[in-house]
């Protein structure tokens, strides 16, 4: 009876984890590369981001006119399109 409590376990177990996998692919997220906006203004910054894919877009100063200096992710690395990208300018 051991025997077969451990195999009931271990097929519960091998279940969840294929639940658990299918939905983690049911809701992955697409890759997008990361544009370089150094030198840009930031409605132009927003919208380079916008263009390859991004959706969770944030300015450190959001009605500056200054030019962007940078932002969180290194240009030309990829990140997830859900994830927070902070468009950097220096703040006064």
């Amino acid at each position: 009876m051991r025997t077969s409590f451990k195999k009931a376990v271990a097929v519960v177990a091998a279940v969840g984890a294929i639940s658990l996998g299918g939905s983690a692919v049911a809701n992955a997220t697409e890759r997008e590369t990361v544009p370089d906006v150094a030198g840009l203004t930031v409605p132009e910054a927003v919208q380079e981001f916008t263009d390859a894919g991004f959706t969770n877009i944030t300015v450190n100063v959001p009605d500056s006119t200054d030019r962007v200096i940078g932002t969180n992710f290194q240009a030309g690395t990829t990140a997830n399109d859900n994830a927070a990208i902070l468009i950097i300018v220096p703040s006064r």
